[in-house]
């Protein structure tokens, strides 16, 4: 399960990141790990980093991808399949990646 305190860890830790072109994102998107995936409203998704951070404050931020990445209907709906969504538990939960 990825919780709130699960993403900020991961941004404590470096393995994630707002990226402005990643992984075959185009314009913000969020990494964790080696993947990458949307998680802003179109209105807000050619921000770059620099951008993207004088918009948005960390908890913000986690708030956003957490709603992303709550549960497996909502990932789902935000066009993550389960495989890509327990990649992303598994990088923000298991010491390995940390």
């Amino acid at each position: 399960m990825i919780t709130k305190e699960a993403i900020k860890n991961g941004f404590e830790k470096g393995v994630i990141s707002i990226e402005d072109d990643y992984a075959g994102c185009l314009g913000a998107c969020c990494r964790i790990g080696d993947n990458a995936f949307y998680f802003i409203d179109a209105e807000d998704a050619y921000l770059t980093k620099e951008e993207y951070w004088k918009s948005y404050t960390l908890n913000m931020t986690i708030n956003m991808i957490f709603n992303v990445l709550k549960n497996v209907e909502a990932a789902e709906e935000n066009g993550i399949d389960y495989a890509e969504l327990a990649y992303y538990e598994a990088v923000l939960t298991t010491n390995f990646f940390l």
